[in-house]
This record gives structure tokens, C-alpha cells and sequence, in this order.
């Protein structure tokens, strides 16, 4: 079961009263106990966090709920892998070692850089099943709030990459990323130019970040390593989009070799293809359930060349429409306290 820090809903229940909600009983109604936040280092599973965004948006008609909730975020709440980061010598470091010690973070993202000769796009992976809306929008949040405050608020991203369909009103996400945002992306992430990731951090200690090392190897974590099945789930994710989620380019992206990554799935009892399958299913859902993107862009969302490919796949998997599954979706009624 994926995790995340309590340190995720750090201050919910006062964004919660500030919109007219109960805080408490909005935890108690998606089952978190009010005291599983006492310590930000507890381990809360991802999807209740997931659900009590989405229901708080709903129930409070603030489509911007998650990005509340990242306004209360500050770089130190990232905890001792704050104390590395700050002597880092640049934001490139910063995002590889982010990448490193993501599990210090929670078990929902994946974080990747890609780089070209002159630019660089900072990826953020959620688990497909938690492709919603408001942990979307919170997760970007806080990690916009990071690479600002590690750098000191001289770091600004040439565009902001978002997943979610376009809000009613883009007036929130303009004000709180100060740049320029493409909804409906085909990733969630920030570019910007490669010199703007190079740019020397004046606080960077070469022996601070070696002891700051040497702290975290005493960190207890209580997630193993991910299973090679979970790191294919996500790793598909990434690559739907670009319609290169094949066993090849997955095995590329994880460094072993297609056959090595064969054997180890078959040691999960599981295949590619049904992987690949699931996660398809699950966005599918996510997508059209939770986001007003419209069906030809959930198709390229999903990989496939064309609508009517996806349209077929879908009624397979669905037994209906994506248009009449959706129209299903919304007329069922909301859950009640």
C-alpha cells in the first residue's frame, strides 16, 4: 500500500474551516484518525489522503483545495533531507539527489530529469491511481515550493506542466507559480532552461552535504525497496503519453535489460502486458471521472494514435462507452457523512 507523511495534510484542518468545512470530521469521514497527524513522520495511505482532497474541493467548491494545502508547505518540512539539500552547489544537484532519496519523501511520486543541450524538464510520476485532481495540484505545489526555497526564490520555471484539466479559473495557479501553465499536459512537471538549474547556490558546503549523507543512512525507513511491479506501473505511466510504455523502452528506462525485467515480473507472478493494461484501466477512470479532459485527449493520454482505437479499448474493458461511462460516473450521488 503506498504512503505519504502526515507532514502532507500539515495544517488541512485550518484550510479546511477557512473554506466552511469541519476539518475533523472530514478526516473521520474518509477514515484517518485525528491523530495520525500529530507526527508529521507518520505513514498515512495515499488514497484516504487522495479522497479527502477531492471531497474537501467538492464539498467546498474550491477547485484550488490543493494548492491551499501547499501554500501551508515550507522547504524545512521536507525534514533531514532538508539539512542536504540547503549545501547542495546547484537546483541540478538538488533534483538528483531528490531522485535519490525520493522514499524520504512518501511511496506516491517518482521524480525524473530530462536534459537536453539547453533545457530540462522535471518530471513528477504519481502512481496512476492517485492521477486526481487536487493531489495533483498539491504535489506540484510543494515541490514548486521546494526548489524555491532551496534556491533561495531565484528559481522560476518557464512553464508549469499539469496533468489536471484547465480549473474554471486559472487565477490561483497563475498567482501562487508565477509562470506560464499548460493544463491537460502529458505529464506533471517544470521546464526551464539547463543554465537555470546550474546556477551556483552561495550557501553550497561540500562537507555539510557529506555530513548531512551521513545522517540519513540513520533515518529509518519502513518501505523495502519498491517491487520491480510497482516500478513498472510507474514507469508505464511516464511513458504512456509519448505511446512508448512497450516491455523495451520500460526495461530502458529501469537500466535492465527486457528479459531480466521478464523474469523478474514472472517472479511477482505478473506479466507486462497486464500491467500494462491495469494502468491503462485505472488513468482511464481517473481521467474521465475526475477531469474534464475530453476523450480525444484522455486516448493520447492513454498512448493510442486515434479515438476510435481507444474508444474500442475501452468498451472492452468497460462494457460501455468512455462518454456513457462517464455520464454514469456523474450521476451517481455524492458520498455523505
Amino acid at each position: 500500500m503506498q504512503q505519504i507523511r502526515a507532514i502532507s495534510l500539515l495544517g488541512y484542518v485550518e484550510v479546511a474551516a477557512s473554506v466552511g468545512l469541519d476539518g475533523p470530521a472530514m478526516l473521520r469521514s474518509v477514515g484517518i484518525p485525528n491523530e495520525a497527524l500529530s507526527d508529521p513522520e507518520n505513514r498515512i495511505p495515499a488514497t484516504l489522503v487522495a479522497e479527502l482532497l477531492e471531497t474537501s474541493a467538492a464539498r467546498s467548491g474550491r477547485e484550488d483545495f490543493g494548492l491551499l494545502t501547499a501554500e501551508r508547505r515550507v522547504f524545512a518540512n521536507l525534514g533531514p533531507v532538508s539539512m542536504l539539500l540547503t549545501h547542495l552547489p546547484n537546483l541540478r544537484e538538488v533534483v538528483r539527489v531528490c531522485i535519490d532519496y525520493q522514499r524520504h519523501f512518501n511511496d506516491i511520486v517518482d521524480i525524473s530529469l530530462e536534459e537536453t543541450a539547453d533545457s530540462c524538464l522535471i518530471k513528477l510520476a504519481l502512481e496512476p491511481k492517485l492521477q486526481r485532481d487536487q493531489i495533483v495540484d498539491q504535489t506540484m505545489g510543494v515541490a514548486h515550493r521546494v526548489l524555491l526555497g532551496v534556491s533561495n526564490g531565484s528559481w522560476s520555471p518557464e512553464c508549469v506542466h499539469l496533468t489536471r484539466a484547465a480549473p474554471r479559473t486559472r487565477l490561483p495557479w497563475q498567482r501562487f507559480f508565477a509562470a506560464p501553465i499548460e493544463f491537460a499536459a502529458n505529464c506533471n512537471g517544470f521546464s526551464c532552461s539547463r543554465e537555470a538549474l546550474l546556477v551556483a547556490n552561495p550557501r553550497a558546503d561540500a562537507t555539510m552535504a557529506l555530513h548531512a549523507r551521513r545522517l540519513l543512512g540513520f533515518v529509518p525507513l519502513d518501505a523495502g525497496p519498491k517491487p520491480a511491479s510497482e516500478r513498472v506501473r510507474r514507469a508505464i505511466a511516464t511513458l504512456l503519453p509519448a505511446g512508448r510504455a512497450t516491455l523495451e523502452q520500460v526495461a530502458a528506462q529501469m537500466a535492465i535489460s527486457p528479459r531480466s525485467l521478464q523474469r523478474q515480473l514472472a517472479g511477482e507472478g505478473c506479466r507486462f502486458g497486464d500491467l500494462l493494461n491495469d494502468v491503462r484501466k485505472e488513468l482511464a477512470a481517473a481521467y474521465l471521472k475526475s477531469s474534464a479532459h475530453p476523450v480525444t485527449a484522455v486516448a493520447g493520454l492513454l498512448g493510442y494514435a486515434s479515438p476510435s482505437a481507444f474508444t474500442r479499448w475501452f468498451a472492452g474493458a468497460f462494457g460501455n462507452s468512455p462518454q456513457a461511462w462517464r455520464a454514469a460516473q456523474a450521476e451517481r450521488p455524492a458520498p455523505q457523512d
